[in-house]
């Protein structure tokens, strides 16, 4: 078999506060195929961004530090890189969307000249040579009169045609990966199904795989191939889609599943809930962060001591909690 494309191993992450070190994302694995797309879910403050920043190695300074773990594209470990060969990396081998393109975007600066700026810093470009490949970009994922819209500044772009020309940026050097924090955050249906079937129909142009960070389970279910779920800063469950969303075993998993409408329910029929609130950096528990909002938990041993990583064959793996791991 050959080698997956991007391998995260027992990935850590932590921040300095005033209130001592907190780590927010804490041991995460994740495996990235060749041409594959791969949806990270998870309530807000789960550390799906953060874990996407410490790949990128974009984490906030000085704070933001990567306390233990590897992340190796094509075998090579990007944390031990210098900064300046890292620089290399990013935008050239792996991209990123960023959650909000208005605040990704500098408003001073036209946003035909941040494109041509990527092209330069990565491709052997002539000046000339890098203004009409931002053209080019930029007719290529949808955004109209590109001639004219490459002399505006951010401000005098909609919302969507931000998102494009953040998307135009990112894969303007061809990039062997691009991950997409949230690409359809503030935008309207219609805009988002846009901007999901783009970034779709470029990956099967260009043969580059994706993470594609989500709170939307449906948009999971019609444009990912695999499938991590994120909990407090742990992996609770991995595996493809198909067999998740088929036989989902952490409660967390099934939570989230159970959240979303379904058609053959009776008209105005309540959504069920995960009661609370995911706990605080602060307020971790060691065993499984998920007990106190679990139906099943039964006992503090759960919360004490953390819990095994169970395979369920076919790629599908689960923290096996001891409150249903007899289920497993």
């Amino acid at each position: 078999m050959n080698a997956p494309l991007l391998e995260v191993r027992d990935l850590r992450v932590g921040f300095q506060t005033d209130h001592g070190l907190l780590v927010a994302v804490d041991e995460v694995d994740l495996t990235l195929e060749r041409g594959k797309m791969l949806g990270l879910v998870g309530e807000s403050g789960c550390g799906k961004s953060v874990t996407a920043r410490a790949i990128m190695r974009l984490l906030e300074q000085p704070s933001g530090q990567v306390l233990k773990g590897e992340v190796k594209l094509e075998g090579r470990d990007l944390l031990p890189l210098p900064l300046e060969a890292m620089r290399k990396v990013r935008g050239k081998e792996i991209a990123m969307i960023f959650q909000e393109p208005m605040t990704a975007l500098n408003p001073v600066h036209r946003v035909g000249k941040q494109i041509v700026e990527n092209l330069l810093l990565h491709e052997e470009l002539t000046p000339a040579a890098a203004l009409k490949r931002a053209l080019e970009l930029m007719e290529w994922v949808g955004i109209p009169a590109p001639d004219q819209r490459i002399h505006d500044y951010p401000h005098q772009l909609s919302g969507g045609m931000r998102q494009r020309v953040m998307i135009a940026m990112a894969l303007s050097c061809n990039p062997k990966i691009l991950i997409a924090d949230e690409p359809t955050t503030a935008l309207d249906v219609t805009v988002q199904a846009q901007i999901l079937e783009l970034i779709k129909r470029l990956q099967k142009e260009t043969g580059m795989a994706a993470i594609l960070i989500t709170h939307d389970l449906a948009v999971v279910a019609e444009t990912c191939d695999d499938l991590a779920v994120m909990y407090a800063g742990r992996l609770v469950e991995r595996g493809t889609v198909e067999s998740i969303f088929r036989s989902p075993y952490h409660p967390y998993t099934k939570g989230l599943l159970e959240c979303l409408p379904k058609l053959d329910h009776p008209p105005k029929t309540m959504l069920p809930i995960i009661p609370g609130m995911v706990p605080g950096l602060r307020d971790l528990p060691i065993g499984c962060r998920f007990a106190a909002r679990c139906p099943n938990a039964h006992g503090d041993e759960v919360l004490a001591t953390r819990q095994p990583w169970k395979d369920c064959g076919g790629g599908h793996g689960v923290e096996a909690c001891a409150c249903f791991a007899s289920k497993l």
